[in-house]
Formats: C-alpha cells, sequence, structure tokens
C-alpha cells in the first residue's frame, strides 16, 4: 500500500491502485485507518487541503503531484474491495480484502473559481467597512 500527502502535510494510506485520474477528476481509494467516512470527508472538502495532493513511494519521496483537485463530488464507503496484494507459496498474485473509503474529487472550473474568489473578496470587503477586521 502507498501514501498520499495533503497539502496540509498529513499522510494518508491510499490502497492498491487507489488514485485514478480522468480529465478534471481524480479518484482516491483510501485505508480507513483510524478516521471514519465522516473525518474523512472533513478533511477533503477544505480546499487547502487537497490543492495539492502529493503521491509518496515507498522510500518516502514524492513521485507525483495532483493539483487544483479541490471539490468533493462523491465519497462512500466500499467493503471487500482489493486492498493490497500478497503472494502465495508459488510467487503467485493473491489479493487482500477489505473496506476503503472512495473519494472523487473534481476540478472546478474556471468559472466556478472566478466567483468564489470574488465571493471571498466581497466578504472582506464588507467586514473591513464594517471595522471587524
Amino acid at each position: 500500500m502507498g501514501k498520499i500527502r495533503l497539502n496540509n502535510g498529513q499522510e494518508l494510506g491510499i490502497i492498491a491502485d487507489g488514485i485514478q485520474v480522468s480529465g478534471d477528476s481524480l479518484t482516491l481509494g483510501l485505508v480507513p485507518g483510524d478516521k471514519n467516512i465522516m473525518e474523512y470527508e472533513i478533511l477533503l472538502s477544505d480546499m487547502v487541503n487537497t490543492g495539492k495532493i502529493q503521491v509518496i513511494d515507498d522510500n518516502n519521496e514524492v513521485f507525483r503531484i495532483h493539483s487544483g483537485f479541490t471539490k468533493i463530488r462523491r465519497i462512500e464507503k466500499q467493503m471487500e474491495i482489493t486492498m493490497d496484494h500478497t503472494q502465495d507459496k508459488e510467487g503467485n498474485a493473491v489479493p487482500v480484502k477489505g473496506s476503503a473509503i472512495i473519494v472523487e474529487l473534481q476540478r472546478p472550473d474556471e468559472t466556478e473559481a472566478r466567483i468564489t474568489a470574488l465571493e471571498e473578496t466581497v466578504d472582506t470587503l464588507v467586514l473591513e467597512n464594517l471595522g471587524l477586521v
């Protein structure tokens, strides 16, 4: 099993073949570990955390970076999914089954990103005008 590092430095375990990229979507197969689905939703809904996702190899080095997948599209728990592989006495691959958290992240389209930035600017200006900042 591998792992990813979020932009906030937190590392999460991923299942075998646990990263899939298709156009503007990034699907992660995460090892539940000590977090439940709600905790993963909170963690991965934060755009700061998912702004840059680093894929870490067995030597703890970054070998791929996925940027801009900041919008959570779906999250679900799947049972009896292939988590990893081991080998039998003959050297054949044997799947290790377990449950995983599947998260699909999406890159927001340019218009959506601009609207979000404008909303943040307006909020800041209003707070400054009211003397709250």
